[in-house]
């Protein structure tokens, strides 16, 4: 079998080391770690790429070309044909850049202890769920929740009115909601390393605005 990790979700919260992953391909995309859109990371183990064909054509990955015959360049080069995305390439190094000079153990723990701090008191608002568990030390930066008689569509909206930004729906994940019994689907707050405790606060006020609003327990 041929294992593929999507590190996407990770990369920009954790130090990742592919060689200790074990995989056989590690791919990530640049705005997951601070970076720019359009560009991201694919990473192989050195006889699997030698073993792909070319996604596409163009200068530089061939090393001879004939009527009869073509003979594809090494990797990584047959797979960066024609002028590739410097700009957002130079964005990325400089994000990892960042992010290692952050250091990634300092950023998650920063992350967590934010996420812990806003689940403890989304706890304390009527109506609100906690999906998975509660405050703990091996949570990441995520809090996914549900207020009852809340779409999470209309949370995100007015949220996002007041400056907060979340996601509402169901995440790339509906099977796994639908057997949870959330058929909209939740809120999901994400902590990334530039959040502080007044983000929190603001997202705590959100909420209680939001049920507010629209007469939620009233």
């Amino acid at each position: 079998a041929v294992v593929i990790a999507d590190a996407a979700q990770a990369v920009g919260h954790r130090k990742l080391d592919v060689a200790r992953l074990g995989a056989d391909f590690v791919a990530f995309s640049g705005h997951k770690m601070m970076g720019p859109t359009g560009i991201g990371v694919l990473w192989g183990r050195q006889e699997r790429l030698a073993a792909l064909a070319p996604f596409q054509y163009g200068g530089d990955m061939i090393k001879d070309v004939s009527f009869d015959t073509t003979t594809f360049n090494d990797a990584p080069w047959k797979f960066e044909a024609g002028t590739p995305n410097i700009s957002g390439a130079i964005g990325l190094g400089a994000a990892a850049d960042y992010v290692h000079a952050l250091g990634p153990a300092r950023m998650a723990a920063e992350e967590t202890r934010l996420a812990n701090l806003a689940i403890e008191r989304i706890m304390t608002i009527p109506g609100a769920r906690i999906i998975g568990p509660g405050a703990s030390a091996h949570r990441t930066g995520v809090v996914s929740f549900a207020v009852e008689g809340i779409h999470p569509h209309d949370m995100a909206t007015i949220l996002d009115a007041e400056g907060v930004a979340v996601r509402g729906g169901h995440h790339c994940a509906m099977p796994l909601l639908k057997s949870l019994g959330l058929m909209m689907g939740t809120t999901r707050a994400s902590f990334a390393a530039y959040n502080t405790e007044a983000d929190v606060d603001a997202l705590i006020r959100g909420i209680e605005k939001a049920r507010t609003v629209l007469r939620v327990g009233a």
